[in-house]
């Protein structure tokens, strides 16, 4: 098995440009599955994992017949641990997926837009991904992967509850579907606690994507369902649409009113993050997704002339798990920032996001 996929920044779906750009990342869906006459995965024994495991395994081969794309069946186990941690940075499994990797996989597409964990907290996990505002595109994968899994599988469901999961808070449909965001305008104009009330009496939530409780780093956050039985999927996403397309119209009048009101201000701030990334010897994470943030910000207001892309690809690229296997070794505090500075430094330079790791991962 090749892991080229894992040596770029950016997976082949990220690489376009989708609706809503300037202020939608990507639209997600994520769909538990768990088979009938099976132990959930954290109180299952060894065998059962195993039979499960030969399951994924079975079905791959299905999944590339649909006609969409190749997936290719990766054993966890196989791996070395970098290259599990890079998985997790990337998306294709979570992180506690790859605490235990026996009897753990991941079936992945070849463009990167649609993965199945096998064995995570559910049998089969299913997840999808599209470029901005397009959560019609990530349903439409899940689902066809879904039924293609069911015609062979059968699936726990009951008349009553729906598909029986994990964890009961997700049991219905056992759909979680999200749509991430960057935001600054909103945080900057400290609107953003009105936009959380507000998205919440609609049982959604808003999520940000890194920082610890109320500390929120990068301005990007995930709106998502947080109610999945007695609603249908269409209701869902019908709903998850509509609060969407609200915040992106606050953020973009917010936007406005700041650059009418103090242009040269922001085109400072714009300027100044750019300058730092493109100059820096010493990189904390922290700092990287302000100063990144500041940067996405100055690309969509047309001050700095570079790709979207490129803000997209330098959030995986700052990571630890990728610098680490830039390096090819562990690295001490100081050698991350050093090395995550330098990253910054060539990938700004190249301007698309497009930098590589070694062929040999």
């Amino acid at each position: 098995m090749s892991y080229e996929f894992l040596c770029k920044p950016l997976s082949p779906w990220q690489e376009r440009a989708g609706d809503y750009g300037d202020v939608v990342i990507d639209s997600r869906i994520r769909l538990s599955r768990n088979l009938k006459n099976y132990v959930f995965p954290q109180r299952a024994s060894d065998a059962e994992l195993a039979a499960v495991f030969a399951e994924g395994r079975r079905m791959t081969p299905l999944l590339s017949a649909m006609g969409r794309g190749r997936y290719a069946f990766i054993d966890l186990d196989e791996l070395t641990p970098l290259q599990r941690e890079l998985m997790a940075a990337k998306h294709f499994v979570s992180a506690a997926h790859i605490t235990k990797p026996v009897s753990r996989a991941v079936i992945v597409r070849d463009d990167g837009a649609a993965a199945v964990m096998v064995n995570e907290t559910d049998h089969f996990c299913i997840q999808t991904a599209a470029a901005g505002f397009d959560l019609q595109k990530a349903w439409d994968d899940a689902s066809q992967i879904d039924d293609c899994l069911e015609q062979k599988l059968n699936f726990a469901y009951r008349d009553d509850f729906g598909y029986l999961t994990a964890s009961p808070s997700i049991t219905g449909t056992g759909l979680i579907a999200g749509v991430t965001v960057h935001i600054p305008a909103l945080v900057l104009m400290k609107r953003l606690n009105r936009i959380v009330q507000g998205i919440t009496k609609f049982g959604f939530a808003v999520c940000g994507m890194y920082g610890e409780r109320d500390e929120y780093i990068g301005n990007i956050f995930q709106i998502s369902n947080q109610i999945t039985l007695g609603v249908s999927e269409e209701d869902i996403l019908g709903q998850l649409r509509k609060l969407v397309a609200q915040v992106v119209q606050e953020e973009r009048n917010c936007r406005q009113i700041l650059w009418t009101n103090d242009g040269d201000t922001m085109k400072d701030k714009f300027c100044r993050a750019y300058g730092t990334l493109s100059q820096a010897w010493l990189m904390s994470e922290q700092e990287g997704l302000s100063l990144l943030s500041d940067l996405r910000f100055g690309i969509d207001a047309g001050v700095i002339a570079k790709p979207a892309q490129l803000y997209e690809g330098l959030l995986t690229a700052i990571t630890p798990a990728y610098l680490q296997a830039e390096a090819g070794r562990e690295l001490g505090d100081t050698e991350m920032e050093r090395e995550r500075a330098a990253v910054i430094r060539r990938m700004v330079s190249a301007g698309d996001g497009a930098a590589s790791l070694p062929e040999s991962l």
